[in-house]
């Protein structure tokens, strides 16, 4: 994937839904478009949630954007005014 091409997605719910469950379908999600397979980053998956669960406390709303490329995701996390970024490469 060149410069060009790279992408994002990104996702923006208040932190009163079910966090793990938006989280795990949105990174399916993810995963399906741009068809990484899910086996090699479900560290990732566990990671996400940890780092949504510990930034959202009293945030109106939370956002997630995903940066896949040829062989890596990143996933940064966004609430309170503070970010976090995890990746995982294959």
């Amino acid at each position: 994937m060149s410069d060009a091409e790279k992408t994002f997605t990104t996702i923006k719910f208040s932190p009163d839904c079910e966090i793990e469950e938006i989280s795990r379908v949105a990174l399916a999600a993810v995963l399906r478009i741009h068809k990484i397979d899910p086996a090699l980053i479900s560290k990732l998956a566990v990671s996400l949630q940890q780092e949504i669960k510990k930034i959202s406390a009293k945030a109106s709303f939370v956002e997630v954007e995903f940066q896949p490329s040829e062989n890596k995701i990143s996933a940064e996390v966004r609430a309170n005014g503070k970010s976090r970024t995890i990746s995982a490469s294959w």
